[in-house]
């Protein structure tokens, strides 16, 4: 079995800690998590600071983030693609946070009702719509990145919102030496897997990003047993994402469905699970997570 986990952004020191945790098989890195360095410096940073422990870099391409702080009482929402969608159509803030997008210009959005509070800079969102419509795959930061990770010999790429095979390709005309894990997080992700990515099952390891694929998977959520057992039948490697441990957030016992979903990704098929950013970036948080995970592997042992 291997843990993953999420590192803090490098000017703090939970990143040393999660890090440097025996439990920690690999790490990725975020680069929605704000540093104050240049994409270089904050790869250097983290390089040195995790030894040999496997290390990838998770890039947005298609995810949706709100890329300035705004108070849609005085305006518009600003994401970073331009989307297109039938409207009205929804949109989902964190804390599943919903409201009505009523009007589009570009990337920008206009929403009815306002949320309660103001929304933040990176802060990931999902559209619900008709027809929807995501321009272009990686952004201007994921670009940066990824030269900066060339320049020191970094090849290894998650994917966000791995949809078509076009966004396979526009990684790797950027960097002919990409590894890549494409994180499946929508229905069209899910036809991405059944239907294209048997030609590159010898190159790509899929990520069950569970999440934001159960926010996604449409109003049946009994969808989401036949999507997990999907990935992990296409590829046996595949890492299990996001809502696993996730009570320890808010809490300090683990919860008994945490539990059971841990058990349950295991008796199907799982062997990685990656640890989110909201259970390592706190030191309490991170902590309780590894004394639950060291006390299943006392009990059950590492499969």
């Amino acid at each position: 079995m291997k843990i993953m986990a999420t590192l803090p952004p490098p000017q703090t020191e939970q990143m040393f800690v999660v890090a440097g945790h025996p439990l920690v098989d690999g790490v990725r890195f975020n680069i929605g998590a704000r540093t104050p360095y240049s994409p270089k410096e904050t790869l250097e940073r983290i390089i040195a600071a995790i030894g040999d422990k496997e290390f990838w870099l998770d890039l947005k391409g298609r995810q949706l983030r709100i890329t300035k702080w705004a108070v849609p009482t005085y305006g518009d929402i600003e994401l970073n693609h331009n989307i297109k969608v039938d409207l009205p159509a929804t949109i989902i803030f964190r804390g599943s946070n919903k409201s009505t997008i009523v009007e589009i210009k570009d990337n920008k959005i206009f929403v009815d009702p306002i949320p309660r509070e103001a929304v933040g800079d990176g802060q990931a969102v999902n559209i619900h719509g008709s027809n929807l419509e995501i321009d272009g795959y990686l952004t201007s930061e994921d670009m940066e990145y990824v030269n900066a990770a060339k320049e020191l010999g970094l090849h290894k790429y998650m994917l966000s919102f791995v949809e078509e095979e076009s966004d396979i390709s526009e990684l790797t005309d950027l960097d002919p030496e990409a590894i890549m894990c494409a994180k499946i997080e929508s229905p069209k992700g899910l036809e991405f897997v059944r239907e294209i990515y048997p030609k590159f099952c010898d190159k790509i390891t899929l990520i069950a990003a569970m999440d934001d694929l159960y926010t996604n998977i449409g109003e049946d959520k009994t969808v989401i047993f036949e999507a997990l057992g999907l990935i992990i039948k296409k590829d046996p490697q595949a890492i299990a994402a996001s809502r696993i441990l996730t009570s320890l957030e808010e809490s300090e016992i683990v919860s008994m469905s945490d539990m059971a979903n841990f058990r349950f990704l295991e008796s199907i098929g799982y062997r990685s699970f990656m640890l989110s950013d909201g259970l390592c970036g706190r030191a309490e948080n991170f902590k309780r997570a590894m004394l639950v995970l060291k006390q299943y592997k006392d009990r059950f042992g590492w499969r």
